[in-house]
């Protein structure tokens, strides 16, 4: 399992959803996105895992999560998502400005 924060995010919002139609993605569910998630296969097209990646509105910061040949008989993608609904608040919301 990895997670990372970028933070600054390197790149743009359009990149973010060019990885989502690549992926072949599905959005993440209301109150976590934006961002998506999607099966991590092999290179038989096997599923051995999940991704999830959520991001702010103006694409600042991106939260990646990725869960590879994790527990047998779990739900990686739903894991992965539980992962970034949890993280979310945490990581990717803006620290309020401290008084000078």
């Amino acid at each position: 399992m990895t997670i990372e924060l970028q933070d600054p995010f390197p790149s743009t919002l359009q990149s973010l959803e060019n990885g989502k139609a690549r992926d072949r993605g599905v959005a993440l569910p209301s109150g976590i996105g934006p961002g998506y998630s999607a099966p991590i296969k092999d290179t038989d097209g096997n599923i051995v895992g999940a991704k999830a990646f959520a991001w702010t509105q103006d694409g600042t910061k991106m939260l990646a999560i990725q869960i590879v040949k994790g527990a047998p008989g779990r739900d990686h993608q739903a894991d992965a998502i539980e992962f970034a609904r949890q993280l979310r608040p945490l990581l990717l919301t803006s620290a309020p400005q401290q008084p000078r």
